[in-house]
This record gives structure tokens, C-alpha cells and sequence, in this order.
């Protein structure tokens, strides 16, 4: 019923952070940090695509043992079965740290006051956390990445947005006539608006400046997400994946009927990512 991010020894668990956490986000570390050195995350997950933090990349973000637990499998649970479940999967269990508005139970029935009177373990309720007078919440971190606004976005993530694609054969015009991309695909991670953005490319734990583009193709109509690395001195790769970083929004996108206007485009959209790039410390 239970998978974990790393082998780890339940019994050495004694308190754990509860909830989806599928964004990672700044108002999800304030749980996190009522952790001690025995603690773990319990992160129950649902079958959905297009998330900002997809199940085993969680593991990337906290340095916490992450205990991942299906929603379908307890859903029907009564609020003290759920409970009781926890104790027994996690013996030693001395604390729980929940946010104000945690609900657990079939139908949602319990709250987060609900769990200390029910099993009787030490309870933490951490309130509603804001930036800007602005609730932290996933879905409006989403809307930020959806209108393009990856600053914004970073200040509520507590860092940069970024995903993990899979490198896949593209057309191979960019190569000869235009520029030479990564192209992309993900299936799991939420991503930003169409367009062009600065970028930064990690491939086999070494980041290179980039520029990407997300949206239709102008050579092909087809959707795609690809990535110019802008060092020269870059080859080829073998990797079968990157890590993706959204720095700044550059533009929304334009059709091209030639390539040379696009190409001129795609020059300017380098000078773009460079300066926005070279500025990167001192954001």
C-alpha cells in the first residue's frame, strides 16, 4: 500500500508531515519545518496529470524521506481508521504536522483538530501561509505559470519552476538551418505558457544557459518544447533527460512563413536570454 522515495526503516520514523503536496511549494516547507531528524514526509497521491511536482521528483526538492501513500486506497476510511492505519504502518509516530485546512476521513468528514482527540499523538496545525498579503496555494501558482509569469511564480515555489522531460528525435531542420535544439517531451509536468523563455538546461548534473521555446512550430504545426543551449562549446549528449529551469519570459509566439525571418527572431531571442541569463545572481 505504501511506496517510499528511499529505503528507509519505519521504525525510526517519528513524525510526519501530511498531505498531497503536489506543488512544493513555500507553504508547504512551513510544515516541513516542525520536521526533526526523524521525520518523514506522508504524501498521498492521486492519478493526475500535469502537476508541478510529479510523484519522484518530490524527492528533488526536500531532503526528507518521502512515504507515498494512494488515495484509492484509503478513501473509504473512517477518520480513526485512517489513524489507526498510520500508527501501525509507523509504530513509533509521536507527532503529526498538518496545514489548517487538512481533511482526511471518508467524505472528508475530519479535520486537522480532529486528529489529536482521535488517536491522542501530539498534533501540529500550521496556519494559513501568505506572501504579499497572497494565500500560497498550488492552483494559484499555476495560473502565474499559465499567464507567464515565472517571477512571480518563484517567489511562492521558493525557486525556480522547473521539470524533467525526456530528449526525443526532433525534425532536424533547426540543426541545418536554423539553430540546434533538445527537443523535449513530458507527459507528467504542468507547464507554463506558450512562448519563448530564458532558460536553464541541466543535463547529467551540469546546467547550461539556454533558451526555450513551448508551443506550435512554425516548420511543422505541431506542438513541441525545445531548448537551444547557448554554450558553444556544448556536443552532443547521450542523456536520455534534463532538468528544465524557467528563468524569465521573453515572448509570446509568432508565426513564421520563412525561415529567415524566423531566424532573425530566434537571434534576438538569444541576445534576450543572454542579458536576462547574465543577470542571473543578482536575482
Amino acid at each position: 500500500m505504501l511506496s517510499f522515495s528511499t529505503p528507509i526503516e519505519k521504525t525510526k520514523i517519528t513524525n510526519l508531515a501530511i498531505g498531497r503536496f503536489d506543488g512544493m511549494h513555500l507553504g508547504h516547507f512551513e510544515l516541513f519545518k516542525h520536521l526533526d531528524g526523524n521525520g518523514a514526509l506522508f504524501v498521498i497521491t492521486k492519478e493526475e496529470k500535469e502537476v508541478l511536482t510529479p510523484k519522484d521528483f518530490r524527492a528533488n526538492v526536500v531532503n526528507f524521506p518521502l512515504i507515498f501513500c494512494d488515495f484509492e486506497k484509503i478513501k473509504d476510511y473512517k477518520g480513526e481508521d485512517f489513524l489507526k492505519f498510520l500508527k501501525q504502518e509507523i509504530p513509533k509516530l509521536e507527532k503529526i504536522i498538518v496545514g489548517y485546512d487538512f481533511k482526511f476521513g471518508k467524505e472528508r468528514k475530519c479535520s486537522a483538530k480532529d486528529i489529536q482527540s482521535l488517536c491522542d499523538i501530539n498534533t501540529i496545525i500550521v496556519d494559513e501561509f501568505k506572501i504579499q498579503n497572497k494565500s500560497v496555494h498550488t492552483s494559484m501558482i499555476k495560473t502565474l505559470l499559465k499567464e507567464a509569469k515565472v517571477q512571480e511564480a518563484k517567489n511562492f515555489l521558493g525557486r525556480f519552476y522547473n521539470i524533467q522531460a525526456n530528449i526525443i528525435k526532433g525534425q532536424g531542420i533547426g540543426a541545418k538551418e536554423l539553430f540546434a535544439t533538445l527537443n523535449l517531451y513530458t507527459k507528467d509536468f504542468f507547464l507554463p505558457k506558450d512562448g519563448v523563455y530564458a532558460t536553464l538546461i541541466k543535463i547529467e548534473n551540469k546546467s547550461y544557459q539556454s533558451v526555450s521555446f513551448i508551443g506550435i512550430r512554425s516548420t511543422d504545426k505541431n506542438f513541441a518544447l525545445e531548448t537551444h543551449i547557448l554554450d558553444e562549446k556544448f556536443t552532443n549528449t547521450n542523456a536520455k533527460s534534463v532538468e528544465l529551469s524557467f528563468i524569465d519570459y521573453i515572448r509570446t509566439n509568432k508565426k513564421f512563413n520563412d525561415l529567415a525571418l524566423l531566424k532573425a527572431q530566434i537571434n534576438k531571442d538569444i541576445s534576450k536570454a543572454k542579458e536576462i541569463l547574465g543577470k542571473l545572481n543578482e536575482r
